[in-house]
């Protein structure tokens, strides 16, 4: 599946929702691929319910977030379960008052929207029925990558409230369907296809999109910056370190350094990151107009001991701490906010190189050149040039 962008099948996935429309989710297995139709419960009807079982061949499901069924009193279908499977597998339920047999897809489109409706009650429903609740983990995909997850994220990102109805694929053998038999499905149906690692990927980016929440001025022994603070969706603060105007330059030099406590604040001689990040400084001053970006680290110093420590206290300047790349997302996303469209990136030979889609590199220009030992720069007796 190489095209359309995964972005793009995002899109196309949450406006045939909004549209009350079906989406292929694909999730691949330890033995395979399995794939599951999708619709957004509050919008679903008779037709869509019928051309659901009709494709998938399974029984019906919605996906809740946990919390929502406990609040409806919908109780584990196995009371003895523990673990995860006693959340996520609850008493099948009907629609109290509706009379008829709840096979058709009529009643069970009405049920459906009911366990959508925010303001349904328990009694709304009876036990056992035709719907088989299953209750979501907080945090979707970012935390449980599986279809009634991935079914809840794409509906919320439609819009719509966080009930997803699926029904699983079967191929023609009535066995788990093959990655080709559902890529046809979805082509032959028009139906838009989307894989639960697409759409990890597109909540991990969005997560890692930044909002500005204050400025100050810095003196610094480099010269006077202007320190923006930005926060992400993982609830972190980053901080931009501008000097001049940037934005009205051509081709600034930009510097992204990611937090390291024991190199940045102790100086440690483990690692040469508070040689870099005052030699960067620096080169930014000297310039006349730059960026640095300080990313905040995920781990904590204390988490950071237990890699550090291991490896013993040898001077290892050339090497570079893992980055993660929504890391890299946030910092550059915070280069395209502050105006700037082409940069001169400072960078280290063994860092790992990464081409940003919000602003365009024009030149990789090397920091190292500039940089003494750690254990020198630590002890005062040598310094960046």
């Amino acid at each position: 599946m190489s095209a359309p962008y995964p972005r793009d099948r995002i899109a196309a996935a949450t406006a045939a929702l909004c549209d009350g429309g079906i989406v292929l989710v694909v999730a691949e297995t330890g033995d395979g691929y399995r794939g599951d139709l999708v619709a957004a419960a509050e919008r679903i009807g008779a037709d869509t319910v019928n051309a659901m079982t009709t494709i998938g061949c399974g029984p019906t499901y919605v996906a809740m977030p946990s919390v929502a069924l406990d609040g409806l009193e919908i109780p584990p279908a196995d009371p003895t379960a523990t673990g995860p499977a006693r959340a996520r597998f609850r008493v099948s339920v009907g629609l109290a008052g509706d009379e008829g047999p709840g096979i058709r897809a009529s009643h069970r489109a009405k049920t459906v929207r009911a366990l959508a409706d925010p303001s349904s009650t328990p009694r709304d429903f009876t036990r056992p029925g035709q719907i088989f609740p299953l209750g979501c983990a907080a945090g979707g995909v970012l935390a449980v990558p599986a279809p009634p997850e991935a079914a809840v994220d794409l509906v919320e990102l439609a819009g719509l409230w966080p009930a997803g109805v699926l029904c699983e694929v079967c191929g023609a053998d009535g066995e788990l369907a093959r990655l080709a038999e559902l890529l046809e499905l979805g082509r032959r149906h028009g139906i838009p296809v989307v894989l639960i690692e697409d759409l990890v990927g597109h909540r991990k980016r969005e997560l890692c999109r930044v909002r500005e929440c204050g400025t100050a001025r810095i003196p610094l022994p480099m010269g006077e910056f202007r320190a923006f603070g930005f926060t992400d969706g993982f609830g972190r603060d980053h901080i931009a370190f501008v000097h001049g105007e940037p934005a009205t330059s051509a081709a600034p030099l930009v510097r992204v350094h990611i937090e390291c406590l024991f190199g940045d604040a102790l100086g440690s001689a483990r690692c040469g990151c508070g040689a870099k990040l005052r030699c960067a400084l620096e080169r930014i001053a000297r310039a006349g107009d730059g960026v640095l970006v300080y990313v905040r680290s995920r781990e904590s110093g204390v988490r950071m001991l237990a890699r550090v420590l291991p490896a013993g206290w040898q001077t290892s300047a050339g090497t570079a701490h893992p980055v993660e790349h929504g890391d890299l997302h946030s910092a550059f996303d915070i280069v395209e906010h502050l105006g700037l469209r082409e940069i001169r990136l400072l960078c280290d030979g063994a860092e790992e190189p990464f081409v940003p889609d919000q602003v365009r590199i024009v030149e990789r220009v090397p920091l190292s050149a500039g940089i003494g030992s750690p254990a020198r720069d630590a002890a005062g007796i040598g310094s960046a040039s």
